[in-house]
């Protein structure tokens, strides 16, 4: 049931064991140390969804391809290894229908999601709103420049290498030359490698590759410290104008990290179908209103080249000591 062109859903592998069971692959590129990156989950339960409404024979009949809204609850960390995701309909209905997934690995339950579907392209009214990204982010960038390596004049390039998270080597990274100056916002855009587009599955995995809040917020150089990493992308861009700055990481790196962050629930609302053949561009706001005692709140909106809203997203978080995570050079469960 891969999607031919999407590098994604072809790692995914999406493959029907029974009418409401399938099986998803992991891959090297998900990988966080010894655990899958939640984006990474996230994406495989989208594409499990939006699978099953358009092959189920009730549901196809419904007309509702598409999710309006996702909520995930991540119950324990995914091992490197291949999942279950069991579908149960709740509700089948004319203008929405519930799902709800379960991905297993062995016999443990790791994911708990719950779906509802729609027709984006249901006809209904429409109005605009006085909402608008405060503060306003910096102008959009100039893609074909960017593309060909010249400097623009708000953004600065990167492309990130490294042990964690290898799926970071095929994307492009655009920050604010302005760097990160308002405490809790996080501006970026995103592109993958060569012809690789977004569609619905890879805005579930982008609402989950973002930097890390709480590093950002701590100023303690973490690997996700938007601000480090900022520093190294601006004496990088004095000698190489408009060539992506070369950023890299490691597992041995992380494991010196004093803090990591484990999301415990996932809500994405999904506000625009996207165009058939996907979307090269994104830019994502990350926006955190306080961490407070390990706790910390992050919203993430997602907007195509047009700055028009594609969905938006929100995690709860705990920010936990990392000596709960590391230990003798190994990943481990956390709560």
């Amino acid at each position: 049931m891969a999607s031919s062109g999407s590098i994604l859903k072809d790692q995914i592998n999406l493959k029907k064991v029974s009418s409401h069971v399938y099986n998803v692959s992991y891959h090297a590129d998900w990988s966080v140390g010894r655990v899958l990156h939640g984006g990474s989950v996230a994406a495989a339960i989208h594409h499990a969804a939006t699978t099953h409404l358009v092959t189920e024979p009730k549901l196809a009949a419904q007309n509702q391809p598409d999710l309006l809204t996702l909520h995930i609850d991540f119950l324990r960390p995914c091992e490197l290894r291949d999942s279950t995701i069991t579908i149960t309909e709740l509700k089948i209905g004319a203008v929405t229908s519930t799902l709800q997934l379960q991905l297993s690995q062995g016999d443990k339950l790791q994911v708990v999601a719950l779906a509802t579907s729609v027709n984006l392209d249901s006809p209904g009214p429409s109005a605009p709103t006085a909402w608008r990204l405060h503060p306003a982010p910096a102008p959009v960038p100039d893609f074909a420049a960017v593309s060909a390596h010249k400097p623009d004049a708000n953004w600065l390039a990167t492309h990130l290498t490294g042990e964690i998270l290898p799926f970071t080597r095929r994307q492009l990274v655009l920050n604010p030359r302005t760097g990160f100056d308002v405490d809790g916002i996080c501006d970026a855009w995103n592109r993958f490698a060569g012809d690789e587009r977004m569609d619905a599955t890879y805005l579930v995995l982008m609402a989950d590759c973002i930097p890390s809040m709480s590093d950002t917020l701590l100023r303690n150089g973490g690997l996700y410290d938007a601000r480090r990493n900022f520093a190294l992308m601006e004496r990088w861009a004095e000698t190489h104008p408009g060539v992506p700055a070369e950023l890299t990481n490691s597992f041995r790196e992380a494991m010196r990290t004093s803090i990591f962050n484990n999301t415990v629930t996932l809500d994405i609302e999904f506000k625009r179908k996207l165009p058939k053949e996907g979307v090269q561009w994104t830019f994502t706001r990350a926006e955190s209103r306080m961490l407070e005692n390990g706790r910390l709140d992050l919203d993430v909106t997602i907007c195509d080249q047009n700055m028009d809203v594609l969905c938006i997203a929100r995690q709860a978080i705990l920010v936990l000591d990392a000596k709960r995570k590391f230990k003798n050079d190994k990943a481990k469960s956390t709560l």
